[in-house]
């Protein structure tokens, strides 16, 4: 019978130090659930260097099973498609970058110029740290299909929101004052970062660190500057009505 792209015939053998029949038994002093969790580990670590290395469409579950030197069979305990094994690759990307953002601005200065840098050099030192993590997050997502895309979007929004709530803790009366929403702004720093930073992978990171980081810090420098001369000119418009002088 022949077997499709993305599914082989799940084998019945036992992984190793496993039995048939093992039930919930507990091997090695690890019970069933936590070796399946172990396994599912394995898997999407494999999946992120297939991926990484030929695609979402060139790859295939025998490829990702042999890189985690597991099974079929076990390749479908956790994953009913290799659909859902690249959005599980793409969340653990994702997760794993906003946590390192996060932890990175927790120790930095409360400036829109050095949050910005230290949030871009992170980002740029993790794609260029495994470059497969850059194929999966910028270019094969793209290609996947609706539900992945969907999972993109959330994540995309999710750092938006989280530079949003930077300016509306910087800039609190921005919106009200100048009518700059930093939600649409947050939005567009985004786009220009995944932008630029695709068209790095692309080139295979070869353009240094700092000269792609010097280029993505220019959006957030303009927005910076606007948002500060914006917020300056309402000011004094509203000094100059009132008759006092401007706040600093």
């Amino acid at each position: 019978m022949d077997l499709s792209k993305n599914r082989v015939n799940p084998s019945n053998a036992p992984e190793s130090g496993e039995s048939a029949t093992g039930g919930g038994r507990r091997y090695g002093g690890i019970d069933k659930d936590e070796r399946q969790r172990q396994r599912r580990l394995r898997l999407v670590e494999a999946g992120l260097a297939v991926f990484g290395e030929v695609g979402f469409h060139g790859a295939t579950v025998r490829l990702v099973c042999k890189r985690a030197e597991l099974t079929s069979r076990y390749f479908y305990e956790s994953f009913d498609s290799m659909e859902a094994l690249f959005e599980a690759v793409y969340v653990s990307v994702s997760t794993e970058l906003m946590r390192r953002t996060m932890a990175s601005l927790a120790v930095t200065p409360l400036k829109p110029d050095l949050l910005a840098e230290a949030s871009l050099r992170t980002f740029l030192e993790y794609i260029r740290e495994d470059t497969h993590r850059a194929r999966v997050a910028l270019i094969e997502a793209l290609t996947v299909g609706a539900g992945m895309h969907r999972i993109s979007q959330e994540s995309n929004k999710d750092f938006a929101r989280l530079i949003a709530s930077f300016i509306g803790m910087l800039y609190p009366t921005l919106e009200e004052e100048t009518r700059l929403n930093p939600v649409y702004i947050a939005n567009g720093l985004v786009g220009s970062n995944i932008r630029i930073a695709t068209l790095w992978v692309e080139d295979k990171c070869s353009l240094p660190l700092d000269d792609v980081l010097r280029n993505m810090f220019a959006f957030y420098q303009a927005a910076i500057t606007y948002a500060d001369v914006q917020l300056k000119a309402a000011r004094e418009e509203r000094a100059k009505a009132s008759g006092k002088a401007p706040k600093a």
